[in-house]
């Protein structure tokens, strides 16, 4: 369940908190303070919006007044840039970037170019519908919790209330509803029990469908179209694919050059031995073990190009990529089931990605998770090959970005062997398992032999 999140991109689950234990959760708080960090700036932006609306629809009949509106208009991209970094940092969303204007030099560039901007009009029209939604998460979110806290912490803060005289005509003190005071024992213990039930089951739950609205809001309206967004994907997909493909190359250059290579550097020398002694007169049971050195030299020669091939197309899927998992599967120091339903063979680039997909995976499984049970599915549903690799392991799988340099590793490899062929990854691994992690790929239909 990085970077950014798209149409087609990858989802992070795993980060959602445990019903049972959402109340003590970081992620729960860090909604709740999402709620309240944000509105400071929710209010900021609706005065903005107003002094926008105010200046910019009376000064844009007049040149000057045009660049003012172009000023105020543009100078809501701050706060949609501030929206966008608090949601990244505390509710763990990353928005694709709209596309940026084309600066244009002179006074009518500048103006022209923020007022035919979409994405700058959208992060205007945020502004007030922000400061309306954060307002009332705060306030509901805020209302609920302290309503929590007020019912279980009431046998202490009760005893300091004003005395009142109740409808049966005695003095009571405590917290009223509908005529009722609560100020017995049972009364105590069934508010504090109230209490307890909504600070540990309907806040967070609350808390956290309030701050599903908040990323649902931002990522809409401060985020890239949705044909931004795939452009830029495609952009970002096809150079990880241009830089893999070249890692692989000046991988399989350096292999050739430092094993292969010197390998038949070795067998051409045992072989002009050889031919030498036999040109002066040498005996065969002189010459015949030059002869098996180099036979053998070829043979292993042979077994390094096979390696080197096999991370191109392994020979193994030329049955088909159920019997290639079947073998994968049986090599598991653990029990795995695999079901396969597809209707037509795919493509090999799909074959291999699938594949190699389910053995990285299933790797992971052995080294980290300590997982007892594995199972592994691949469907054909809706046009896409769906693939479930599931396990009842430690859980706590996630993407970890590139080191910088190009390099990925793990979730983030198949993410990026994914996204080369518009595929999608999802990753639901709760800390204490188990762990769902989901592929869908294109289902091109390989060519007829």
């Amino acid at each position: 369940m990085l970077s950014a999140v798209s149409p087609r991109s990858v989802s992070l689950s795993s980060s959602r908190p445990r019903w049972v234990i959402a109340a003590f959760s970081p992620l729960t708080w860090r909604e709740f303070a999402f709620h309240a960090a944000h509105l400071p700036i929710a209010i900021g932006g609706l005065l903005w919006f107003i002094a926008a609306v105010a200046l910019g629809l009376p000064l844009g009949v007049t040149w000057v007044g045009l660049v003012v509106s172009a000023f105020l208009l543009a100078g809501s991209a701050g706060f949609a840039s501030a929206t966008r970094k608090l949601s990244h940092r505390l509710l763990g969303q990353s928005v694709i970037l709209p596309r940026k204007y084309d600066a244009k030099p002179g006074a009518v560039g500048y103006v022209t170019t923020r007022f035919r901007h979409a994405a700058t009009w959208r992060a205007l029209a945020f502004l007030p519908v922000s400061f309306v939604l954060t307002v009332a998460t705060f306030c509901i979110s805020t209302g609920v919790l302290i309503t929590a806290w007020g019912a279980m912490t009431h046998s202490v803060w009760g005893q300091y209330l004003p005395e009142q005289i109740g409808n049966d005509g005695k003095l009571h003190r405590g917290a009223q509803f509908l005529g009722v005071f609560v100020d017995t024992a049972p009364l105590q213990v069934g508010f504090a029990v109230l209490g307890v039930t909504l600070f540990l089951f309907v806040w967070p739950g609350v808390n956290h469908g309030l701050s599903s609205l908040q990323r649902v809001v931002i990522r809409s309206m401060l985020g890239a179209s949705r044909a931004e967004a795939r452009l830029t994907e495609v952009t970002r997909s096809r150079a990880a694919v241009v830089q893999d493909a070249d890692d692989t190359l000046r991988r399989i250059e350096r292999e050739l050059h430092d094993g292969t290579q010197a390998r038949l550097v070795g067998l051409a020398m045992t072989l002009g031995d050889a031919r030498d002694r036999l040109q002066n007169g040498a005996e065969a049971g002189v010459v015949a073990p030059l002869v098996d050195q180099a036979h053998s030299s070829t043979g292993e020669a042979l077994v390094e190009l096979r390696e080197l091939a096999r991370g191109m197309h392994p020979p193994v899927l030329d049955d088909g990529l159920e019997s290639a998992l079947i073998s994968a599967c049986s090599r598991v120091p653990f029990p795995v089931s695999l079901e396969v339903s597809l209707r037509a063979r795919p493509s090999t680039v799909i074959e291999s990605i699938a594949y190699f997909s389910v053995l990285e995976l299933l790797t992971n499984v052995s080294k980290h998770a300590r997982a007892t049970h594995a199972r592994v599915t691949i469907a054909e549903l809706s046009g896409r090959i769906e693939l479930e690799v599931r396990d009842n392991g430690c859980g706590g799988a996630y993407v970890s970005p590139g080191d910088g340099a190009g390099h990925r590793t793990g979730l983030a490899g198949l993410l990026e062997r994914a996204r080369s062929v518009d595929g999608t990854i999802d990753v639901d691994s709760p800390a204490g398992g188990p762990t769902l992690i989901r592929m869908s790929l294109p289902v091109p239909v390989a060519p007829a032999a």
